[in-house]
């Protein structure tokens, strides 16, 4: 089929199947997918420019999607959500500073690529090795999380000012309860600060973000994982949505091409929102710890061949390797609900 804005002929088949495997992914593991969509499309031939166009689009899309659907589940704690918000804006703000200086130096793409790589192989490996630290010393998974300790410590500092003049309210208390995330008191200055750390990052890298900030979620802040999905996936919706206008005007976003993708998401994300309810949370980190090592194996390959012309196939293998873990990861979900359904019964 031709795409006019994007001027390529790709097959509808290969899109609907990315679609669905983005919305299954999105919906259970709470981030947007664009490493995913991109390496996707750029496999199947999608100009660059548009291939990131065009996924941020899906991002902002399925992200809206799943959100809903988390929101009607009670995961999305809203509050938490628009206090990070409050950060995450600037974040995003100095980070593409950086990354202007990066590039009038010449040097931002191989940056870009090592800061992934080291960020993907320590968070995968953190939440791997997690979930067997947590299995050896409990029989049960469910919440339990190596870092409940910190996380509780994390919840109980007070950071001044306490409170603030606010005109026509008087004083304010700056610590939220947030019954939601199950935390009773905390200071706001905190998923500010997270917020800011995560749309930092996800500036400098071009991504929603959502890969770090689910982590940071459960492990920093000990919000219920569940809770820390769909909250993350509220905090996508503004990053892809901010994405799309930027790419939009400069007419590097094919609608046509999303709409397709789009249709499948929506079916994919039925399957990984419902998913969430049957699966374990300590078995969704687990999953979402291996994804994280594909993803970061796939852009390190996708460096090496950077290195010289004869090394070129990487780039191609790295995409292979993406689209690979994410359609089993997709099957692996859809088999541990059945199982979990069954046994329920």
């Amino acid at each position: 089929m031709w795409f006019p804005n994007a001027e390529v002929t790709v097959n509808p088949a290969l899109l609907l199947l990315l679609g669905v495997m983005v919305g299954t992914l999105s919906g259970f593991f709470g981030v947007g997918g664009g490493f995913l969509i991109t390496g996707g499309l750029l496999v199947f031939g999608v100009p660059p420019v548009f291939a990131v166009g065009t996924g941020l689009a899906l991002i902002m899309g399925s992200s809206i999607i799943n959100t809903l659907k988390h929101r009607h589940l009670g995961h999305v704690d809203l509050r938490l959500g628009m206090l990070m918000l409050v950060g995450t804006i600037p974040g995003v703000f100095l980070a593409e500073q950086l990354n202007s200086a990066l590039e009038e130096a010449g040097v931002m793409g191989p940056v870009i690529r090592y800061v992934y790589i080291l960020f993907l192989g320590a968070l995968g490996g953190f939440i791997v090795n997690d979930y067997f630290k947590v299995r050896r010393a409990s029989k049960s998974g469910g919440e339990v999380i190596s870092t409940a300790s910190l996380a509780l410590r994390v919840q109980a500092m007070r950071i001044p000012p306490h409170s603030l003049w606010l005109p026509g309210k008087g004083s304010v208390s700056t610590y939220v309860s947030l019954p939601v995330s199950k935390i009773e008191n905390l200071s706001m200055f905190i998923p500010i600060t997270v917020g800011f750390a995560v749309g930092f990052f996800a500036g400098l890298l071009g991504a929603g973000g959502g890969f770090l900030l689910m982590p940071a979620l459960i492990f920093g802040l000990g919000v219920p994982t569940t809770v820390a999905i769909g909250t993350d996936l509220f905090q996508i919706i503004v990053t892809g949505s901010w994405g799309t206008f930027i790419y939009a005007i400069s007419h590097s976003v094919d609608p046509k091409m999303a709409i397709f993708m789009l249709t499948a998401a929506s079916v994919g994300s039925q399957l990984g929102t419902t998913a969430t309810n049957f699966v374990e949370p300590a078995r969704i980190r687990i999953l979402y710890g291996i994804t994280i090592l594909g993803g970061g194996l796939a852009v390190a390959l996708e460096q090496v061949s950077t290195f010289a012309e004869r090394l070129g196939f990487f780039s191609n293998l790295a995409s292979v390797v993406l689209l690979s873990i994410a359609g089993a990861m997709c099957l692996i979900i859809m088999a541990m609900m059945i199982v979990a359904k069954r046994e329920k019964q």
